[in-house]
């Protein structure tokens, strides 16, 4: 069983509703809810399609056994982030442009040439804000239609790729503004390492009919898991050689 066009186009403004509104829902409704992978990628190009927004980074999620397990899908997943949800580091981001107060994934931030090779790396975080909400109606296939909840991604400083060494056991700390460690993690969280993601954006792309672009960004997936934000917080990330990367939520 899959969609048909038509249903495809109306979850597809559905989801675009609820992104233009700031809003959430527990569920896509029954019908629309797409029923395999091909749905799902569907939609999400359909969403991006009637909004037309610039592209601004590429995402990669479910990198890690864990997230696998919890969307029930063994393999990574994709999104497209907004020029407009792309921040400089130190950015203060008001909440207004999110539906709830994001979740935090610290990254690193891969940019790759007309080729599709490496060229630079920097320290990264990703703004989870999900529009589809409840343990119900959130699954796999509908977390890829969803954008692969991609919203936001602030950019710290790159570094080209060949003085960044080897960024499989590469360490991250979170901190919150008050210097608290709120989480820490390692590249090595992420399935065959960054590179693995780099790769599998290129042949994902591709498969929807899409080249990369030289300079293109790509996130390649969380080191340190989901963490909850607060209004009115500041949040920094510390990728030791690589630099920091920071916000604040006002």
């Amino acid at each position: 069983m899959t969609l048909d066009r038509p249903q495809i186009e109306e979850a597809a403004a559905y989801l675009f509703h609820l992104r233009v509104q700031r809003e959430t829902a527990a569920a896509l409704p029954f019908e629309i809810r797409p029923k395999n992978v091909e749905d799902a990628y569907a939609i999400q190009d359909a969403m991006h399609a009637t909004a037309g927004w610039p592209i601004g980074v590429l995402k990669v999620g479910c990198t890690s056994e864990i997230a696998q397990e919890i969307l029930g899908i063994p393999h990574p997943i994709g999104g497209r982030v907004p020029a407009e949800g792309v921040f400089a580091s130190g950015a203060e981001i008001p909440a207004s442009y999110f539906a709830n107060a994001p979740a935090i994934e610290c990254e690193f931030a891969i940019q790759v040439d007309e080729a599709g090779e490496p060229v630079a790396v920097a320290p990264a975080l990703e703004l989870v804000d999900p529009r589809v909400t409840s343990s119900a109606g959130f699954g796999g296939m509908t977390t890829i239609a969803d954008n692969s909840a991609g919203c936001g991604v602030v950019l710290g400083t790159a570094t080209p790729i060949e003085a960044a060494g080897d960024l499989v056991s590469h360490d991250v700390e979170l901190r919150s503004g008050t210097g608290e460690v709120l989480a820490t993690g390692s590249a090595a969280a992420v399935l065959g390492g960054p590179a693995a993601s780099v790769d599998w954006t290129k042949t994902h792309e591709a498969s929807r009919g899409r080249d990369l672009a030289g300079g293109a960004w790509i996130i390649t997936g969380t080191c340190t898991g989901l963490t909850p934000t607060q209004v009115g917080g500041a949040y920094l990330a510390d990728f030791g050689g690589l630099g920091q990367v920071s916000f604040s939520l006002a």
